[in-house]
């Protein structure tokens, strides 16, 4: 059993990163900062005069692409140490940055898979109406290195889910999260701006890990990995360093767990 097996690392994640021995994950799933680098206090309404609040905290800023890009290495570098040579990285992210992550996986000689396109059902219009409205995130799958070999590909359980067809990597089509998966706090507020659903997570845990693996989230936020790997009987560790959003994890899990018992 590996230390802090299913729980929430408080800290940050380079550092805690540094801390697991070499081979470790079957899986790693990584949400991490954007950089979307909009304006600070910036509101804008939708058509039903509902408030948009932007993605504008601490954890998201950067001084510069120089600095995003340092930040990016260093948590891939670790990523891919603590990766099993049979094991798999998926990292999601938008064309704010999935380019300039792209490019560091291929310099550390991560090697791809695919990049799979989650078509997002409910993506918010763009309101100023000078660019077409992004429907989509990106998801780079990939191994340790060019000579990683029987990673996990549940091939035929994906074809399955797919109406019996072989699955492309376009066809992850479904909603964002809202509705009752979206935690909020007291006040109705989101509890994360970038709370991903679940069934994102289940579609990635299913493809590629089996029952008793252990998977990696070492950018934890509202806890979705940690509900998906603990309901399809996944071992899994996460690593927050905001420690509103490890209660709002913790709350959220301990809520899943009391409801199958």
């Amino acid at each position: 059993m590996v230390q802090n097996e299913n729980s929430i690392i408080h800290g940050d994640a380079i550092d805690e990163l540094k801390k697991f021995p070499d081979n470790t994950f079957d899986l790693i799933f990584a949400d991490p900062p954007y950089y979307l680098q909009l304006p600070k206090g910036k509101r804008l309404r939708r058509a039903d005069g509902s408030e948009v609040i932007p993605v504008d905290d601490k954890w998201d800023s950067f001084e510069s692409y120089d600095d995003y890009d340092g930040f990016t290495y260093k948590w891939l570098k670790e990523c891919q140490r603590v990766l099993k040579p049979t094991g798999t990285i998926w990292v999601i992210g938008m064309y704010h940055n999935i380019f300039r992550v792209g490019k560091i996986m291929q310099d550390l000689g991560i090697w791809f898979l695919n990049d799979i396109i989650w078509v997002k059902i409910g993506a918010l219009p763009n309101l100023s109406c000078r660019r077409f409205t992004n429907n989509h995130e990106t998801l780079i799958w990939a191994v340790k290195n060019k000579k990683s070999k029987g990673y996990t590909f549940n091939y035929q359980l994906m074809k399955r889910l797919n109406g019996n067809k072989q699955m492309k990597d376009t066809d992850w089509v479904f909603s964002i999260c809202r509705g009752n998966e979206r935690e909020r706090d007291e006040n109705g507020v989101k509890s994360h701006p970038t709370q991903k659903p679940l069934k994102l997570i289940q579609h990635i845990l299913l493809t590629a890990s089996n029952k008793g693996d252990l998977v990696l989230d070492p950018f934890m936020g509202s806890g979705t990995t940690a509900v998906v790997a603990t309901a399809l009987g996944r071992r899994w560790i996460g690593i927050e360093k905001e420690e509103k959003y490890i209660k709002v994890a913790t709350t959220r899990l301990n809520k899943y767990i009391a409801t199958k018992k």
